[in-house]
């Protein structure tokens, strides 16, 4: 009995944790909705969000956070129940947090909205209990990728930059992003897109006195990049493979590093931001390598060898010429002594001759190979090629090194 006693107790346990799990991510997903509505400056909407997450998490920075909404709302529409709200959330709040914080700005804060609303209850007005009263309301949070989101759920802060121009639709109606909006029950199209953001559509069914925050993730639109680079060149993004030139392709917005290649050429590497939805035409020469540079010098002493060995030959078949004539002389008898000497010499240089080309012959062949490999086998690797800062009085900027 005791043991199944102790069974139900941890089952209780886990279902408490669980639910306090949930109650937290609920509570931050209308905090992060209420603090973008605030640097918006609307906010009424900032308010409501931050009601919604002190209902699952009431703690000591949502209620100033909600406080500073009402108390910046009210100067906007001095609303009695605002005023009378910010003074409750602001003594909720330095009834918890005793110093750090935002003690100093929240007393001042209570002291201000106090005279306020000591002076309202003198003339006479009540707050209204439409704050409590039960509504339908619809709202989308946009979350724009590549933004970095914090992790915490702090003090909204006035000093904090605004939002970007984001346009939220519910049935081809703009309302307020980050807002939560009157709305009857039913299935509403809802839309959202921003300037470099590829727009999104999605249709939510809304039940009566509900109140639903939809967080919505835009997707950056890619850059659109035409390399103009010659023909047959290998575009590598981060490492890996984009294509060969001719290339027009989609690049991720964001910095990346671009890697140019191509045979008998000096890689680049660039490290290049691209922006959301920019149409860019990227151009980048590549300079010849010292091997592709040396070729045609290999090629021209190839040639000189080879007309060199082709002189030889002419000239070995000339002496060859010459010898046979001598050689006719001597085979029909009486020939002199001379003849017989200038025969020998006739073979001798046609045999040095011979030798030449045969020798000029095989060194053209081994020069044109020469030429042939440095031409073809010419492939730097980008591997080789780093990126280095470097930095001075006048300046700063990146050198390449590398080698191929």
């Amino acid at each position: 009995m005791r043991g199944g006693a102790v069974r139900i107790i941890a089952i209780l346990l886990v279902l408490c944790a669980v639910a306090t799990a949930d109650d937290k991510r609920e509570a931050e997903r209308y905090f992060r909705a209420g603090e973008k509505a605030y640097q918006s400056q609307n906010f009424e909407a900032a308010a409501r969000n931050f009601e919604e997450a002190y209902k699952d998490a009431p703690l000591p920075e949502i209620a100033f956070s909600a406080a500073q909404a009402y108390r910046r709302q009210y100067r906007v529409d001095a609303r009695p129940e605002y005023c009378a709200r910010a003074v409750e959330l602001y003594k909720l709040y330095l009834g918890k947090v005793k110093t750090g914080g935002r003690v100093a700005d929240a007393a001042d804060a209570l002291v201000e909205m106090q005279h306020e609303l000591d002076r309202l209850i003198k003339l006479g007005l009540k707050v209204s209990p439409e704050i409590a009263a039960e509504h339908t309301l619809l709202g989308v949070s946009p979350a724009l990728g590549g933004v970095r989101q914090p992790h915490e759920m702090r003090e909204v802060d006035e000093a904090r930059g605004g939002a970007p121009d984001i346009v939220v639709t519910f049935d081809g109606k703009r309302v307020e992003p980050y807002s939560l909006n009157q709305i009857e029950p039913g299935v509403h199209a809802i839309h959202v897109e921003a300037p470099g953001y590829k727009p999104y559509d999605l249709q939510q069914n809304v039940v009566q006195g509900t109140t639903n925050m939809i967080d919505v993730a835009l997707e950056p639109k890619p850059a659109h990049v035409t390399f103009d680079v010659e023909a047959d060149a290998t575009i590598t993004l981060d490492g890996r493979p984009l294509g060969t030139t001719p290339l027009v392709t989609d690049v991720p917005a964001g910095s990346h590093v671009v890697t140019f290649s191509h045979r008998g050429r000096e890689p680049v590497v660039r490290d290049i931001a691209f922006d959301k939805g920019q149409e860019l035409r990227l151009h980048q020469p590549l300079a010849m390598t010292a091997r592709r540079r040396a070729v045609p010098y290999v090629v021209i002493g190839a040639g000189s060898l080879a007309l060199l060995s082709g002189a030889s030959a002419i000239a070995a078949l000339v002496e060859d010429s010459r010898a046979s004539s001598l050689h006719n002389q001597i085979a029909g008898g009486n020939a002199l002594m001379s003849v017989g000497l200038a025969y020998q010499d006739k073979l001798m240089w046609r045999d040095r001759f011979v030798t030449a080309t045969w020798t000029t012959g095989a060194l053209a062949l081994a020069t044109a190979g020469v030429a042939a490999w440095l031409y073809y086998a010419d492939h730097p690797s980008p591997e080789a090629a780093h990126i280095a800062p470097m930095a001075g009085p006048s300046g700063a900027g990146a050198m390449l090194f590398g080698s191929f």
